[in-house]
């Protein structure tokens, strides 16, 4: 059976997307160091490149001879986050919870060990932080990462790689167990300071009907503008938003 299998597999098509998200991962590589990394041969990364460069997902820098990840793939990305369920249907939410707070809402979905922004409405105020659709933050020092990891049996924590980012990040195994059993008592998480110092994010799970986290919805601001009646009404209205969400997705 495992050989009908393979017989049905493009060995080619697989070594193509190694290289692609290797580069995604890396940001920009020569020949030399995609080949080391990926376990290609050079010409076969040479080949590969060539081809990915002549269909515009790769570009080249003309002084180092790196290449890297074009815009088109970013274009193709943001056309597959449009049309996710879950983006369509939590918009007109995420536009509510902004009209309540004025703060930046956003809507981040798992992908391994990270969060990604999959939508976000930036707040208008002068002193703001910013962190675009498409970036991704580890699971163990983002809000909204916690807020799934809390409500998700399937994510393996064993594999978190702990980067000290602020004076506030999460760096141990017995921190993080700690703070998410708090979250799934209290039914939110909150970043404070643990990815960007002065950044606070308050986030609640979207749930499916079995109690699994799906995605998560987040208010974020700096830390001099929170105070603890804004986060009570922050995450009261979170929770409200992420339930509507949840029944939107599931009826």
């Amino acid at each position: 059976m495992e050989n009908q299998v393979d017989r049905n597999i493009i060995k080619s098509i697989i070594k193509a997307f190694d290289v692609m998200e290797t580069l995604i991962e890396h940001k920009k590589l020569g020949v030399s160091e995609l080949s080391r990394i990926t376990g290609l041969g050079k010409s076969t990364t040479h080949r590969i490149l060539n081809t990915l460069k002549y269909l515009n997902y790769v570009e080249q820098d003309s002084e180092t001879g790196n290449y890297f990840v074009s815009v088109k793939m970013f274009t193709l990305g943001n056309k597959l986050a449009i049309n996710l369920p879950i983006k369509r249907i939590a918009r007109h939410h995420l536009e509510d919870l902004f009209k309540k707070t004025n703060e930046t809402i956003n809507l981040g979905i798992l992908d391994k060990q990270s969060v990604v922004y999959l939508d976000k409405i930036q707040s208008k105020e002068p002193l703001r932080i910013e962190l675009n659709i498409g970036h991704e933050v580890p699971l163990y020092c983002s809000a909204m990462g916690k807020s799934i990891i809390a409500f998700n049996s399937d994510i393996n924590l064993e594999e978190m790689d702990y980067k000290h980012y602020t004076e506030h990040t999460v760096t141990s195994d017995e921190e993080l167990h700690a703070q998410l059993k708090e979250i799934k008592n209290k039914g939110y998480s909150l970043d404070d300071q643990e990815y960007i110092t002065g950044l606070i994010c308050i986030a609640v799970p979207v749930l499916d009907p079995d109690g699994k986290a799906v995605a998560s919805v987040s208010v974020s601001l700096p830390a001099a503008r929170l105070d603890e009646n804004k986060k009570e009404f922050f995450v009261s209205i979170l929770k409200e938003a992420t339930s509507k969400i949840s029944k939107d997705l599931y009826i």
